[in-house]
């Protein structure tokens, strides 16, 4: 019996195949790739047509050699699509990030390296929790439990056990990630990573902050701060620091850290810390005005970050569609090059191929489903937060009139308006226009934020939160009633129908003011 003739070529491109074609290359709740089990089913069938072979001892060395040939330098690869990966991470493309965290793995399958396994698995696990995919997250986390116990430097492994320990945090259950987060304290000197140790104070902090035990949150900060050189973590430290400040009623602390905390890069960061700032009480110096400025300014860069989630959802299609071509790329090279026997495989390999886009198709749907939800999750975030913008500017008039109603001066008003003259003379006017319209700045400057007013529009708005009616407006203003109202008329069309719908002209154009003194 002759043994076929079998190029070298042939022989890597089985080697490589794998690489070539990923139809396996899946999000992580799909499962891992499968083609693996293909190309070693093929190389194994090979490796024992060979054996069998009158001079097959020769043929089976020749093969080993090619195999090792093609392994070479796995290790050197799998580290540059880590790295990869970690840049796909910062451009916000994270479903490309964990395709990149697959391979790298895949091409560990055979390797020793534990090291950069485990520095994979926690990164994986990290990004998966970040994009709320826990189950799957817990089982990196696992994996890298496993391969790094044995190593030198505890660094991955207590990162393992931290990732296991927020699984947990984020499921309410206290007391396993209590446990998971104080596990790194058993092997604390064994971990080189500075960084990690600073990781491990951080968790805790969050631990004992869910406990109610501020205390010891705060002498964790503490030590997490003393360890972190890192300018983001610091920042995110200072945040955590001031709102457990603001839980101890340490107003003047919580605030010193919380403005640091806002100077912060990273987007997400800056936002928590004003929206804590915005939590803040009166006491502490926050003022109505600045609360409605950081809560703007919180709203805004959370908008931002939503909005660069939205491509995440772009680039995941554009991942989909570049996967699909090289598939269709390689099937064409895979039925020139290969023999009967795995043309057989790649049919196979297509029925897999369409039950793949089938799934994928209802993947598709479920993501539409999802970010339809999300859509409307938003539009009642936008509701919820115009009712407290119309809340601050509702309080802020109210804060205006009332200490205006205690000065001499709207006594000294409210009876010439009321008194048997018909309008106030042009110089009395211009005088309490003057005044009302400076005793009521703070509250006009928030109301024409959101709409346009005049200088005469400021003044009404000033004269219907003091509870003025029609009569005593056109008073003041020495015109008639007939034209206060198409004033009115016009300010309500200047004011932005969502906000209008909330209850905005209620508001400022003095329905709900009409019987206050």
């Amino acid at each position: 019996m002759k043994l076929p003739f079998v190029s070298t070529l042939t022989f890597r491109y089985l080697c490589h195949y794998e690489d070539k074609m990923r139809f396996g290359v899946a999000k992580p709740e799909t499962g891992f790739p499968f083609v693996s089990a293909f190309t070693f089913s093929y190389l194994w069938e090979l490796f024992y047509f060979l054996s069998v072979m009158k001079r097959g001892f020769i043929y089976t060395i020749l093969l080993s050699i090619l195999l090792g040939s093609c392994n070479h330098h796995d290790t050197e690869k799998a580290e540059i699509l880590y790295q990869n990966g970690v840049e796909m991470e910062k451009r916000y493309m994270p479903d490309s990030a964990v395709i990149f965290y697959h391979k790298a793995l895949k091409r560990l399958d055979e390797s020793n390296d534990n090291e950069l396994k485990s520095k994979i698995y926690n990164q994986l696990g990290d990004l998966l929790l970040e994009h709320n995919i826990y189950e799957t997250a817990r089982s990196a986390y696992q994996q890298a439990l496993y391969v790094s116990k044995e190593l030198a430097d505890k660094s991955n492994l207590s990162h393992a056990y931290r990732g296991i320990g927020k699984y947990h945090f984020l499921y309410k259950d206290r007391d396993s990630a209590f446990y998971y987060f104080e596990k790194p304290f058993e092997f604390f000197p064994e971990i080189k990573n500075r960084e990690e140790r600073s990781s491990v104070y951080n968790n805790l902090t969050s631990a004992y902050k869910l406990k109610n035990d501020i205390k010891s949150a705060l002498e964790c900060n503490a030590k997490a701060l003393s360890l972190t050189n890192d300018e983001v973590k610091r920042l995110r430290n200072y945040a955590v620091r001031g709102q457990l400040f603001a839980m101890q009623m340490q107003y003047d602390s919580a605030l010193f850290y919380l403005e640091q905390a806002s100077r912060s890069e990273e987007k997400s960061v800056k936002a928590s810390a004003y929206f804590k700032l915005a939590d803040l009480p009166e006491k502490s110096g926050i003022t109505d005005s600045m609360k409605y400025r950081y809560l703007q300014e919180a709203y805004r860069l959370s908008d931002s970050i939503e909005n660069m989630a939205v491509s995440h959802q772009i680039d995941r299609q554009e991942q989909i569609r570049i996967t699909s071509d090289l598939k269709e790329q390689n099937h064409i090279r895979l039925i020139v090059s290969i023999t009967v026997s795995i043309i057989v495989v790649l049919l196979l390999s297509i029925v897999v191929f369409f039950i793949y886009r089938k799934h994928l198709k209802r993947r598709n749907e479920r993501i539409f489903a999802h970010k339809w939800e999300r859509q409307e999750a938003r539009a009642q975030e936008n509701e919820n937060r115009e009712l407290q913008i119309i809340d601050i500017i509702r309080k802020a008039g109210e804060t205006c009139s009332k200490h205006f109603k205690e000065s001499n001066i709207y006594t000294d008003l409210y009876k010439k308006i009321n008194s048997d003259k018909e309008s106030l003379s042009y110089n009395e006017q211009k005088s309490f226009q003057t005044t009302i319209l400076k005793e009521f700045d703070t509250y006009l400057q928030q109301v024409s934020s959101i709409v346009p007013l005049t200088d005469n529009d400021a003044f009404l708005c000033a004269l219907l939160q003091l509870g003025f009616s029609t009569k005593e407006c056109a008073a003041c203003r020495g015109i008639s009633s007939e034209t206060i109202r198409s004033q009115r008329t016009r300010i309500r069309k200047k004011i932005p129908q969502n906000f209008l719908s909330q209850g905005l002209g209620i508001v400022i154009l003095g329905e709900e003011n009409l019987s206050k003194r």
